[in-house]
């Protein structure tokens, strides 16, 4: 069987499919991305990670079975390259890791024809931009895939660049992650609004994010998709079940809060370090960050926790891979998020049986939680102190419930939904 047999009955077509990524870093639409490849794996279609550079975060949540391509880079981490080729070994034939080079005067000329093509593009370290199309371009060209699928405005900008640059051969599919005009940079709004106009379909995670697409970067309305990220329930409980070390979520210790989270003005933790220590004089409890934070950005939230008298109750964990076997002990988690486009890490918490408190944060929190957590107003300290307090001392819909309403987000409806996607992407093009 080839990768373009069609085939009839309850034989489906096999699906060959590349993903592209800026890097492999630990925040939520790389691990999204990753959760997709591994379920198309699981469905016996073929699924390619292109990230032009290889550097990040991630390494055992990379599927087994994927066949990666890298940026050929001066300086790789070759730790991070072996583990990464541990983690993508077996599965599939020719599963591994292709490294791709590109010729500097490729990256000139690619260059130079889309700052011809597209004189309105006008982003900071426009080199970096050029070469990810060269190594897109190369791998479109060698390995031929029936559909392109970009995440985060660097590679959404790559993949529709370089699939001009193979006379659109291949159908891109964009995924918008988060909330657009709140995150996305200046230049990187005006690049999006010339350039995803151009790919053949835009997947929103949410319904909010996908009124946005419409409305600020004028994408036909037939183009724009809503497909919730997937979210694989059954991996996460059985990691859930991994030991935790951190001392504080031991048996007999006061609860937690746990906020799970990338350094970033969208996090707002300020907020959320006020609003734990009004609630802390309600509950007694704690707090934990899980996440990427660097030294001076917590020297800040300490300085804070300090000032209001719950320094000793704010801990930090760091990045984790595995975060489910924090959310699975915590008491609740905490969002305090000024945007976000769905938030993935709610989601999860509910596949953990975990109570929810959030921001009505624009976009997603409340398409998840209308009547299954509170949602206070964004940067209101004392309403999300309510919040979380109220929480604590038990007002919350059961475990049980909680993973029930996960399941209406479940990976295999979101897989269904892309699938369905790609199939008829496939079909228009020939």
């Amino acid at each position: 069987m080839t990768a373009t047999d069609s085939m009839s009955g309850s034989r489906r077509q096999r699906l060959h499919i590349g993903f592209v990524l800026p890097s492999l870093s630990g925040g939520g639409a790389e691990r999204s991305t990753l959760h997709l490849a591994q379920s198309l794996i699981e469905r016996e279609h073929r699924a390619d990670l292109v990230i032009p550079r290889f550097a990040g975060d991630y390494r055992a949540a990379i599927p087994r079975g994927v066949r990666l391509y890298r940026g050929r880079l001066p300086h790789t981490d070759r730790k991070f390259l072996r583990e990464v080729q541990q983690s993508v070994a077996g599965g599939a034939e020719g599963a591994g890791v292709t490294a791709l080079g590109v010729n500097p005067f490729t990256v000139a000329w690619i260059g130079l024809v889309l700052g011809r093509k597209h004189p309105g593009v006008r982003v900071r370290r426009k080199r970096s931009l050029y070469a990810s199309v060269a190594i897109l371009n190369r791998y479109l060209r060698e390995a031929r895939p029936h559909v392109l699928v970009s995440a985060l405005p660097s590679a959404d900008a790559a993949a529709v660049c370089a699939a001009e640059l193979t006379d659109r051969a291949v159908p891109v599919v964009v995924t918008v992650q988060n909330n657009i005009a709140a995150d996305y940079a200046p230049e990187w709004l005006a690049a999006s609004r010339t350039l995803y106009p151009l790919a053949d379909a835009v997947v929103a995670v949410s319904r909010g994010v996908g009124e946005s697409v419409r409305r600020s970067l004028g994408v036909d309305a037939e183009r724009v998709h809503t497909i919730y990220n997937p979210i694989p329930a059954d991996s996460i409980r059985r990691l859930a079940q991994a030991e935790v070390t951190h001392p504080w979520f031991a048996d007999g210790e006061p609860p937690v809060v746990l906020s799970v989270g990338r350094e970033a003005r969208q996090k707002d933790h300020p907020t959320l370090v006020e609003a734990f220590a009004l609630a802390r004089r309600e509950v007694d409890s704690r707090l934990v960050i899980l996440g990427k934070l660097s030294a001076p950005y917590r020297a800040r939230l300490k300085s804070l926790a300090r000032s209001l008298g719950v320094e000793e109750d704010l801990g930090f964990a760091g990045f984790d891979e595995n975060p489910y076997r924090y959310m699975r002990r915590a008491a609740l988690l905490a969002l305090s998020s000024r945007w976000e486009g769905l938030s993935t890490v709610i989601l999860e918490a509910l596949a953990c049986g975990t109570p929810v408190v959030s921001t009505d944060a624009p976009y997603g929190p409340r398409e998840i939680l209308g009547g299954w957590g509170d949602l206070p107003p964004v940067g209101d300290a004392p309403a999300l102190a309510r919040a979380l307090a109220g929480t604590l001392r038990g007002a919350r819909p059961t475990a049980e419930a909680l993973r029930a309403r996960a399941a209406d987000f479940s990976e295999e409806k979101a897989t269904d939904a892309y699938v369905a996607l790609f199939e008829k992407l496939v079909r228009d093009a020939r």
